[in-house]
């Protein structure tokens, strides 16, 4: 008997300790919570490149093949103005429109912050569309590679390092 009682009280200080060793398990965000996160570091990238660079060096490039700095942001500006739209349950088209006008800093901050707005309201919507959110993000992060190789070779240090 006195076995029996000894072999209960271990089971159950066994299962006290181990009870106590383990932490209420973290709440992970959501999906659209990460997805948002990840636009904002990014956007905060290229925003802070966008601002960074002089006026004079939005028309650098570094081969005769390849977008300007300023047609990259105003590409972005693009992509921006359509994925989140799509994201917000819009049926658009892609336009360049950005792109095709005014590739000067003056022009385009504006215009990209104007952006960043409307992608701020289809990232913070419950009724968001995920998918084109997704490719916004993806397509966001080529071009800020981009911009890394362009602000490195204007002896300029990416916001990201």
């Amino acid at each position: 008997m006195k076995i029996q009682i000894l072999l209960i009280l271990a089971c159950l200080l066994f299962s006290a300790a181990s009870a106590f060793g383990q932490s209420a398990p973290e709440k992970t965000p959501d999906v659209s919570t990460d997805l948002r996160n990840g636009f904002n570091e990014v956007n905060e990238w290229i925003t802070k490149a966008a601002e960074m660079v002089p006026a004079e060096k939005y028309s650098y490039r570094p081969v005769d093949t390849v977008r300007t700095f300023g047609q990259i942001i105003a590409h972005v500006t693009d992509s921006y103005n359509f994925f989140c739209a799509r994201g917000a349950g819009n049926k658009v088209e892609w336009s360049d429109a950005v792109e095709k006008g005014g590739t000067d800093k003056d022009t385009l901050l504006p215009k990209l912050k104007e952006a960043v707005g409307r992608c701020n309201a289809a990232y913070s919507s419950s009724n968001a569309q995920l998918r084109p959110l997704f490719a916004n993000v993806g397509h966001t992060n080529l071009h800020y590679g981009n911009i890394i190789t362009y602000l490195r070779m204007m002896g300029l240090k990416p916001p990201s390092s």
